[in-house]
């Protein structure tokens, strides 16, 4: 009988350490959410670069400052494709959300220091 009660109070501990390792590493990491405003990092640099632009006073600042616009759209799309591995994490637009919960995390500081904004 002594035996039997053991058996069976090392299977629930053994079955709640379980539970708790599938919660803690499995099942919380999967319900965040990471948001970026992809839209307001995209304009902010576009007009910075619309600034480089009117600011620059030779035909060869002109293209150079074109040139680095046109190479930050390849850059900032590597860098929303980066987002997700490394808050391993969904990673959606901050537009496609309505409401909060406690497990959004908001991307966006990161995607504007990638960007160098």
């Amino acid at each position: 009988m002594r035996i039997m009660l053991i058996n069976i109070l090392v299977s629930a501990c053994l079955v709640a350490i379980g539970i708790a390792a599938y919660d803690r590493l499995v099942l919380r990491p999967m319900l965040v959410i990471g948001v970026v405003d992809a839209a307001n990092v995209f304009h902010a640099k576009q007009e910075q670069y619309l600034n480089v632009v009117a600011a620059s006073r030779t035909d060869m600042e002109r293209r150079q400052a074109i040139a680095d616009a046109e190479r930050f759209v390849t850059s900032f799309a590597a860098a929303l494709a980066q987002l997700p591995q490394e808050c391993a994490c969904l990673v959606v637009d901050k537009t496609a959300v309505i409401g909060s919960r406690a497990t959004l995390l908001d991307l966006t500081p990161l995607l504007r220091k990638k960007v160098k904004l």
